[in-house]
């Protein structure tokens, strides 16, 4: 499944780079590409830009339409230009002014689409990327494929190193496979720069505002925002977000006009969010509003019996030549894994690099322990 842009604009298929994957999206700046690509891929729909150089985008059609090409066509036209000639009134064209070209509502045709061919190949399976066949792994998998199409926040709570992110990813991926995800790191959002860079700001909005910035919040419409280690925001930012959160709407720095942002809420944090109520550094109507459900990424201590399967998945990915020794496995096993899976794949890095030419890696504990 993919949705081909055909422009020479740049500025006009960024718009869509910055909500859908590059496995869905296929852009072409030239008509010929394109039509190279309908050989051997059947999109969901074709945008034609008219900025395609002087009658490219007509030469287009009229080849489209000699084909019989059945895919619908959204042809984007300027302000009083007229609707192509009536030689492609076989195609399922649609035309439209560029500065009346509502993208929310395009992009929710598109997830439309997604959702029915969805349906029709019986959702395909995608990979969680979270190894391991120990009962707390399997609990961990079920929990996340329950609440994946879920409209409700997700909070993830964890050590750092237990897949976090990744389960975050899988989320996402499972509601909206052709989005981008949209993540940010919390320690960077507090600041006036931060803020900038979360709600967008207006050109001329502060001095070195010398352009607009659509900011995060608009990137994440109808697609996910995670905020990663969310038990760094300040109680001021989580006011901030109060807003937000609760009705969708926001203001860009230096605007008095009200956005919207419909979007799906992941978050995590290193520890349970009801210690920082306890320590005053969690808002309480904040907490309530990013923990419909919460969901516990084991400690590798605690499903040590998956080591095996990570040490092979690792090896399968970055060196399938080798394997770890019997004797180095059960070291593996033994030892407590403070860093958790981040500190084991490091580890076998450090395995992988030392063994050479050699097929078989051999570990120590100096090579686990390194402070």
């Amino acid at each position: 499944m993919s949705l081909f842009i055909v422009s020479s604009d740049w500025r006009f298929k960024e718009k869509f780079k910055s909500h859908f994957t590059p496995s869905f999206l296929r852009e072409f700046s030239m008509a010929e590409k394109a039509l190279a690509a309908l050989q051997t891929e059947q999109p969901v729909l074709i945008i034609i830009d008219n900025r395609l150089g002087k009658g490219s985008y007509q030469w287009f059609l009229q080849l489209l339409s000699d084909r019989q090409t059945e895919v619908p066509i959204l042809l984007c036209l300027e302000k009083g230009q007229s609707d192509p000639v009536p030689a492609t009134s076989n195609l399922k064209l649609f035309c439209v002014k560029r500065d009346e070209l509502n993208y929310p509502k395009l992009f929710e045709y598109l997830d439309t689409l997604k959702q029915q061919e969805a349906v029709q190949e019986k959702a395909s399976y995608q990979p969680s990327g979270l190894i391991g066949q120990s009962d707390c792994m399997h609990l961990v998998r079920e929990q996340l494929k329950r609440y994946a199409h879920q409209d409700c926040s997700v909070h993830l709570y964890g050590e750092t190193g237990t897949g976090k992110e990744i389960a975050a990813n899988y989320l996402h991926h499972l509601k909206y496979p052709h989005r981008n995800i949209v993540s940010v790191n919390c320690s960077l959002l507090n600041s006036a720069l931060g803020n900038s860079m979360f709600f967008g700001h207006a050109k001329g909005a502060f001095t070195d505002g010398k352009t607009e910035l659509p900011g995060l919040v608009h990137e994440a419409h109808q697609s996910t925002l995670f905020l990663d280690e969310v038990e760094n925001l300040t109680l001021q930012f989580q006011a901030h977000l109060l807003r937000l959160l609760e009705t969708g709407q926001y203001r860009r720095y230096g605007e008095t006009q009200l956005r919207i942002s419909k979007f799906r809420l992941i978050t995590a944090s290193n520890e349970k969010l009801s210690a920082l109520i306890h320590r005053n550094v969690m808002r309480r109507d904040f907490l309530y509003r990013i923990t419909d459900t919460c969901i516990h990424m084991p400690a590798l201590r605690e499903h040590k019996e998956d080591i095996p399967q990570l040490c092979s998945h690792y090896l399968s990915l970055n060196a399938p030549q080798k394997e770890v020794s019997m004797q180095s496995l059960k070291l593996l096993q033994s030892y407590h894994w403070p860093g958790n899976v981040r500190q084991l794949f490091s580890t076998l890095r450090r395995g992988v690099i030392a063994s050479g030419e050699q097929e078989e890696i051999s570990i120590t504990e100096k090579d686990i322990e390194l402070v």
